[in-house]
C-alpha cells in the first residue's frame, strides 16, 4: 500500500510538470435561474451585458479580451446581449493567480516521500499566508534525502449573474444574483491568457449544470477559431 501511495503522488508531480494539450479545470456553482435563462426560446431570450466585478480590470485590455469570450459563450446559448443600461441580467467577474511552492522529498527507491506547499497570493481569491501538506512533516525527514522544489501555479475565475434591480436607483432595490460559480485550475505555466480562455470553456461546458455540484472538467487548451 505504501509503495502505490508513493508512486501516484510521483506519477503526480509527473504530470503537474509536463506539457499538456488539455486543461483540467475544477467547478463549483450555485443558482437559481429560472426557466426564461435556462430554457431559452425564439420568443423569450434572456438581455444580458458584461461587466467587470473588479474595477482596477474593468479598463484592462486583458479582461476586455476575457470577457468577449464570455459574451460568445452566452450568445452561443441564445442569450441576446445588449448595453448595460437595457440588460435584465448582468454578468460580472473576475480573474487571479497565485502559487504554491512543492517541496518533493525523496525518490521512488528512498522509501520516503513527502510535500509541503506555501501559497503565494498574486490576485483575487487566494488565501495570504496559508500552507497546505500532504504526507509526513518536513522534519520527519533526512537530512540527505534529495528535494525537488517545484513552484505550481494557481488560476481562479469566479464569475455571477445578478437580475438586474426593478425600481430604478432606489437604495432599496438591489440586484438578485441568481448565479455564482468559481474555476479553479492549477499547472505548470504562469500564463493567465494561455489558459483562461479553456477554463471559460469549461465553465460553459455543461451551463449552468446542477446547482451544489462540484465537478471537473477537461477541455483542450488550443481550440479552433
Amino acid at each position: 500500500m505504501f509503495i502505490s501511495i508513493r508512486v501516484l503522488a510521483l506519477v503526480a508531480v509527473a504530470l503537474l510538470s509536463g506539457c499538456a494539450s488539455t486543461l483540467r479545470s475544477d467547478i463549483s456553482a450555485f443558482h437559481r435561474l429560472g426557466q426564461t435563462e435556462s430554457l431559452v426560446t425564439q420568443d423569450s431570450a434572456p438581455r444580458f451585458a458584461v461587466v467587470a466585478a473588479d474595477s482596477d480590470q474593468a479598463q484592462s485590455l486583458e479582461f476586455q479580451s476575457y470577457a468577449a469570450l464570455v459574451s460568445a459563450q452566452l450568445r452561443a446559448r441564445r442569450w441576446v446581449e445588449v448595453p448595460p443600461d437595457q440588460a435584465s441580467l448582468r454578468v460580472s467577474f473576475r480573474y487571479g493567480s497565485g502559487t504554491a511552492q512543492s517541496v518533493v522529498i525523496g525518490d521512488a527507491f528512498s522509501g520516503f516521500y513527502g510535500s509541503y506547499g506555501v501559497w503565494s497570493r498574486t490576485g483575487p481569491g487566494f488565501p495570504r499566508g496559508a500552507a497546505v501538506g500532504m504526507g509526513y512533516p518536513i522534519a520527519a525527514f533526512p537530512r540527505d534525502l534529495p528535494r525537488d522544489v517545484r513552484v505550481i501555479y494557481l488560476r481562479e475565475l469566479s464569475l455571477r449573474v445578478e437580475r438586474a434591480a426593478v425600481g430604478g436607483n432606489s437604495p432599496s432595490q438591489v440586484p438578485e444574483r441568481v448565479y455564482e460559480a468559481t474555476v479553479r485550475s492549477q499547472g505548470n505555466s504562469s500564463s493567465l491568457a494561455t489558459v483562461m480562455p479553456a477554463m471559460i470553456r469549461g465553465l460553459f461546458a455543461d451551463f449552468p449544470g446542477p446547482s451544489g455540484v462540484e465537478r471537473s472538467v477537461e477541455v483542450p487548451l488550443n481550440f479552433p477559431g
